[in-house]
């Protein structure tokens, strides 16, 4: 998607799913407050408290506050201090003291050179010094993950000189894992040159006596998609005119049940408002034992767009509902988490909970990112990346057949056009562009999005259904028109209120999985690239209401 031509460190640590250290490593879900030492001159105030207090402080923007509270952790030596040294750097390069920061880092890996926190710091000594325009050096970093994300920011300062880093990567021998992310990161090069190495690796060039059909493989996809995306503005991926389109489509009653007994001709599908043929009418279940492929399910926790409290309150009913049955899930589910320190999934969808609940307690970060900033800039920060992920997880899906279920727990993200109109020129082609392909992709990867607000009252107003209408055009497009719930809805499914019981909220959206309908069409050639075209499916039986995608983007 066209939001930035570079990749910064949040998402391309999310495109990685590089394993950052995280705050809850730092301390553990108690369901209370944590003991501790108590602090000189702050008598009854543990430095787990302090530290907790300090954590606030940084979800705040209040970076003296957090400066001074993780200092006094630190002091003590305790059993938060790395966490507190990394954090206090934290606050400092936000403060605008970047020497601090280094001083910080310097001091966390001399008194704790085992600490999991000094590859975060050393991340954060990365950005400090590529910020200041200071030469980044991938071969001296020892560790893996720094070297990848020290390569990532050479690419945006020097991309010849990055470009003949990962060709020297690739032919000296390095990990499987590493090669394969240093591709990525090619992947995303602006030049020529980028491109053409990406050609050689794919075709085999690059090393014609050691092939690694695995990684030629990926560099494919990778190259393939790099194209691809070079032309989303006039014709974007799978939306060609002569391609079907597959439509799921949930029927209900009139009490909200599905209904999974109606007849093909009972269908009409309108195109723009015309009656277009169908080519195939098909009942599912996504329950049935010998669906093949069954209905996926994907279940999303969003720890960017998501206070701490919501968190919490989310991961308890969560884990209450993946035992369940014996932790037996009706459909095949992963689970995938999202904060500015990376996104990370599973790579196979299971229906073991205890599966799932391994993985979220080895995998929770147990806060909201804390890499972020305030005001509209933050605003746009989050919905970026919370496109961004939103358009990986829609291209890594499409390799896999079937209907998928995306289910975003998350309040969204609420940046609008009108809170920056005033501020900054608004980019209304790249937001068109954004929404024609986001639409694109969901539907091409079949994918049926699901807004979740968790924890308690709901926070969601109709405002959202205001632009649910779609977009023809760049003139009408706003950045409300990528809402969570704009993007739910016209997805063809739900968005779910507020509520302290996760399990109901889930299960209001896998009821569209046990009847449902696929209906297949040819669409016409459109007169103009990127034609709005809006659908509506009838049924001709009283009572009966149904559900799917309020549209698709048409090409001549």
């Amino acid at each position: 998607m066209n939001f930035k031509q570079t990749i910064p460190a949040a998402l391309f640590v999310a495109m990685l799913g590089l394993p950052l250290a995280s705050l809850a490593q730092s301390y553990p879900d108690s369901g209370g407050r944590m003991g501790g030492i108590s602090l000189p001159g702050k008598p009854g105030i543990s430095d787990s408290d302090l530290y907790e207090d300090g954590v606030r402080a940084i979800n705040d923007g209040q970076w003296a506050k957090a400066i001074e509270d993780f200092t006094l952790v630190a002091k003590q030596h305790g059993g938060h201090a790395d966490g507190a040294l990394y954090w206090k750097a934290y606050a400092e390069n936000k403060q605008g003291l970047p020497s601090a920061a280094l001083d910080s880092c310097t001091q966390l890996q001399r008194d704790y050179p085992s600490s999991q926190w000094i590859e975060e710091c050393g991340a954060l000594e990365i950005e400090i010094r590529a910020n200041r325009g200071q030469p980044v050096q991938p071969a001296t970093e020892r560790d893996e993950n720094l070297k990848l994300l020290a390569l990532n920011e050479l690419m945006r300062q020097d991309e010849v000189r990055a470009i003949q880093v990962i060709r020297e990567l690739l032919l000296s021998g390095n990990s499987e894992n590493m090669s394969e992310k240093a591709i990525f990161i090619l992947a995303h090069g602006k030049s020529d040159q980028a491109q053409k190495l990406l050609g050689q690796i794919a075709s085999g060039q690059l090393d014609p006596l050691h092939q690694n059909p695995a990684l030629q493989s990926k560099a494919l996809a990778l190259l393939r998609d790099r194209n691809v995306k070079a032309e989303v503005a006039s014709q974007p991926a799978g939306a060609g005119s002569n391609d079907p389109i597959t439509l799921d489509v949930v029927v209900t009653s009139k009490s909200g049940l599905p209904v999974g007994d109606l007849n093909p001709e009972e269908f009409t599908l309108l195109d723009n408002k015309q009656p277009r043929s169908l080519v195939s009418v098909q009942a599912a279940s996504g329950m049935a034992a010998q669906a093949d492929p069954p209905v996926e399910v994907i279940l999303l926790i969003d720890a960017i767009n998501t206070s701490f409290e919501r968190i919490a309150s989310e991961r308890q009913s969560l884990e209450s509902y993946l035992a369940r049955n014996g932790n037996t899930l009706e459909l095949p589910t992963s689970l995938v988490l999202l904060t500015e320190q990376g996104i990370k999934g599973q790579e196979h969808p299971t229906r073991n909970g205890k599966v799932l609940m391994d993985y979220l307690e080895a995998n929770w970060t147990g806060l909201r990112a804390i890499h972020r900033t305030q005001g509209v800039e933050g605003e746009l920060e989050r919905e970026e990346l919370s496109l961004k992920a939103l358009d990986y997880l829609a291209e890594q899906t499409s390799r896999r057949p079937g209907r998928k279920l995306l289910l975003w727990m998350s309040p969204g993200w609420y940046l609008t056009t009108n809170a920056l109109i005033d501020r900054v020129p608004i980019p209304y082609q790249n937001i068109f562009t954004n929404i024609v392909t986001l639409s694109t992709s969901l539907r091409a990867a079949r994918i049926t999005l699901y807004s979740i607000e968790p924890g308690g009252t709901s926070g969601v107003t109709d405002y959202y259904r205001l632009y649910l209408k779609g977009v023809d055009s760049p003139k009408h497009s706003d950045y409300d028109d990528l809402f969570l719930q704009v993007l739910a809805t016209q997805s063809g499914g739900k968005v779910v209120p507020g509520s302290n019981d996760v399990a109901v909220q889930i299960d209001q959206c896998l009821s569209d999985a046990k009847a449902y309908y696929v209906l297949t069409f040819k669409p016409l050639p459109a007169a103009h690239p990127n034609e709005l075209h809006e659908i509506k499916v009838a049924v001709d039986r009283p009572g009966l209401t149904a559900r799917t995608r309020y549209s698709y983007y048409a090409q001549p």
